[in-house]
């Protein structure tokens, strides 16, 4: 059994980290994590979920690779298209069903007012504005990362709007829009802990979500040996291994990251971009129709100042980001 100190020390993390997500407007059920193994924030995804803090099975080194170009691999709002079959769809329904996040504060998550909010879900709603005038005219389906593709490829959502970086191989799976932001991958630890790299962390556990690019750069750090990749369905969970000591540190996007800082000022994002982490909306492969009026609406909502605006407010005064802009349009006709 553990100790006394232990034991102190241990609940000082939980109510640190307790008082850190209702600073946030955020509900994090951390009985749960202490009986069940689970944290989760804001809405719960449906089906079955990872078992908590598994080790992630060995990946190839092509699961994300290919020669493709995930900066122009989506084509141009101008695009001829025969027919309106998934935008007729979604107008006929009478709303826009996106898939999100619900617990990565900054981008996508569930508030207090038990109203979904971020980045990426403004980005939602000017999508729906365009389609039905009226920005509220859509349904917000919370994922996990290991889901979003499944949920588009049977039809479940339209859109998946959620940090999801274009990939060679994703692209073989659905379409994309241009890209709406330029992530890139880096590390979240304690203060004082000394980690500052990926190839530092070498026989450490670092922990990243299931289905997410992540888990193959953490297997394929530059150490020996290399950091055991601890995959889990929902990031909050990362962050509850990391407080309970039984992650060295945490590895994803810097958006998600940043928003996982905010909530605890006891962590801090170190070291350089360990892979660029181009953002697209995701939909099912084939939507022709969808992917040419979605770039369409996103070209508008950068030329009007609707990202500038949604980026300032979240992002705009968080630490390591600062001034930016929407990333230039490619396509790929």
């Amino acid at each position: 059994m553990r100790g006394t100190a232990m034991r102190q020390r241990d609940n000082v993390r939980i109510r640190r980290v307790t008082k850190a997500f209702a600073a946030a407007g955020l509900a994090l059920a951390l009985a749960g994590a202490c009986t069940a193994g689970t944290a989760m924030v804001g809405a719960q995804p449906s089906g079955p979920s990872v078992p908590f803090g598994s080790t992630a099975s060995p990946m190839t080194t092509s699961a994300s690779g290919g020669n493709c170009n995930v900066y122009a691999s989506s084509v141009s709002p101008t695009t001829p298209v025969p027919n309106q079959s998934d935008i007729n769809a979604i107008k006929a329904r009478g709303k826009l069903v996106v898939g999100v996040a619900a617990d990565q504060y900054l981008t996508g998550y569930l508030g207090a007012n038990s109203v979904e909010q971020g980045f990426d879900i403004d980005l939602a709603h000017a999508i729906a504005q365009s389609l039905f005038g009226d920005p509220n005219k859509v349904k917000f389906v919370a994922l996990s990362t290991d889901k979003r593709i499944p949920d588009l490829q049977n039809k479940s959502v339209d859109l998946v709007i959620d940090t999801m970086t274009i990939t060679c191989l994703r692209l073989t799976e659905v379409d994309f829009s241009a890209v709406y932001y330029n992530a890139s991958q880096k590390l979240l630890v304690e203060k004082g802990s000394g980690y500052k790299s990926l190839a530092g962390l070498g026989g450490k556990n670092v922990c990243a979500q299931t289905g997410s690019t992540s888990i193959q750069l953490i297997q394929q750090a530059a150490s020996t040996p290399k950091p055991n990749a601890i995959e889990v369905t929902d990031i909050t969970d990362c962050l509850v291994l990391l407080q309970e000591n039984k992650v060295a540190a945490i590895s994803t996007d810097d958006t998600i990251l940043a928003g996982l800082a905010a909530q605890d000022p006891n962590l801090e994002v170190v070291g350089t971009s360990l892979s660029p982490e181009p953002y697209g909306i995701a939909m099912r492969l084939g939507a022709t129709d969808l992917e040419a009026y979605v770039n369409g609406v996103l070209a508008q909502y950068e030329a009007d100042g609707g990202w500038a605006a949604s980026y300032n407010h979240w992002f705009g005064s968080v630490p390591g980001f600062g001034a930016a802009s929407p990333p230039r349009a490619q396509y790929s006709d």
